[in-house]
């Protein structure tokens, strides 16, 4: 819960996140799932799973969406930078984590090739 909206500052309530992120979920907590248009909660990495809403393609770039929840998250916060050309995106750091072994993290899935 975001402190601008009645959230507390306690480490209960705080979840690390990169800049980028952290400035694109300012103090949303809902977004619009684009399939069904429906407004749902955004994912929640206290109190869900990673891999019930999310899966990595097969080289690692982008996160693909597997629920509402994950699809209203992808969107809110474009996590995949769809909004911007690869080359000034995230995924251009990914693709740099992925020549280095870092990423995607070990314990999440990947789509087949």
């Amino acid at each position: 819960m975001p402190k601008s909206i009645g959230g507390s500052d306690d480490s209960e309530n705080l979840a690390l996140a990169c800049r980028r992120c952290n400035e694109r979920h300012y103090n949303f907590t809902n977004g619009i799932d684009q399939e069904t248009q429906q407004e749902c909660l955004l994912f929640n990495p206290r109190q869900q799973q990673w891999s019930e809403h999310f899966i990595w393609t097969a080289d690692g770039l982008n996160i693909v969406p597997k629920t509402p929840i994950g699809r209203a998250t992808c969107n809110r916060l474009d996590l995949n930078d769809e909004r911007y050309d690869e080359e000034d995106s995230i995924r251009r750091s990914r693709r740099f984590w992925v020549e280095g072994g870092w990423h995607p993290p070990a314990e999440d899935a990947r789509q087949l090739e």
